[in-house]
């Protein structure tokens, strides 16, 4: 059996199309493709798959039905520990097992991959699904779609890396509006507060973001300036280097310094413009090299 057919009977259609782009549907319409541990799973290995496969360069997460995800399941059987009870330990179960096996795997397997991803929001992003959706790279949404940091009207805290996402994505008083509230926040609100990349018409929203991502996976260099790569064929156009490294680069650059100091942006960026420059070994200093010549 394939990925493809593993992941299918659980909820997750995966596909990479002849333009570099690998498309992570969420199949569970009848659940609002609400996140159960079997989906949440198989998100986690397809994110790791378009990491390695080198025929894709951009990854798109996106719901089939009306929802992009309602959260996780909360109807599905069994305990929400998934340690198995001969590795139970103290009285930090909860805390153990959302970082071994949760959603903390799912967010932190999207944010260090190489390959950028984009969420298509075509409708209600709640609880997980909205963590989701604002752990991608890029975020389209249709009109139709709302982003819903429900857990407070569940009595719960905000799970999933909401307060780490919202407190970078938003202004602390709108993240805190958000959250303390637990009330939906309509896509054209969320790109107003910069939260989101688009919104655009649901009759424009799957040619959005099917444009976006062909563009980021077949990303050219610019037309002007000083010519790159090498002479055009006989009749052909000059071409540069294939950017997909660069794309995978700047994304790591920017999660990195959300995290980092501004030392350590700037080694990270240095250290950066060594990989892929073609530059052979380092000259030696001009008085080694004197010596060498007597």
């Amino acid at each position: 059996m394939d990925l493809v057919e593993k992941w299918a009977p659980k909820g997750l259609e995966y596909s990479v199309a002849d333009d570099g782009v690998a498309w992570l549907r969420l199949n569970r319409p009848e659940k609002r493709n609400a996140i159960d541990r079997p989906l949440r799973t198989s998100i986690i290995e397809a994110v790791r798959e378009a990491t390695e496969d080198p025929d894709v360069r951009c990854g798109v997460i996106t719901g089939n039905g009306v929802a992009f995800s309602s959260g996780a399941d909360l109807t599905q059987v069994g305990s929400p520990i998934e340690i198995p009870p001969d590795r139970w330990r103290g009285n930090n179960l909860a805390r153990d097992d959302g970082m071994l096996y949760g959603w903390y795997r799912m967010f932190e397997t999207i944010w260090r991959s190489g390959t950028p991803f984009i969420a298509g929001v075509n409708g209600i992003a709640a609880g997980g699904g909205c963590q989701l959706a604002l752990g991608c790279d890029l975020i389209i949404a249709s009109e139709d779609a709302s982003f819903w940091e429900i857990f407070v009207r569940r009595g719960l805290p905000l799970e999933g890396g909401g307060a780490w996402l919202l407190t970078r994505s938003l202004s602390l008083p709108r993240a805190k509006e958000m959250a303390l509230y637990g009330e939906p926040l309509p896509a054209k609100k969320a790109e107003e507060w910069g939260l989101i990349n688009r919104c655009v018409p649901a009759a424009d929203f799957q040619a959005t973001v099917a444009d976006w991502a062909h563009r980021l996976a077949n990303l050219e260099p610019v037309r002007t300036g000083p010519a790159m790569g090498g002479p055009p064929a006989e009749g052909g156009e000059r071409r540069g280097p294939d950017l997909s490294m660069r794309v995978s680069h700047i994304k790591t650059q920017i999660n990195a310094a959300w995290e980092e100091t501004v030392q350590q942006t700037f080694l990270d960026e240095v250290t950066l413009m060594g990989i892929g420059a073609g530059g052979g070994p380092r000259p030696a200093p001009a008085e080694e090299s004197a010596t060498a010549t007597t």
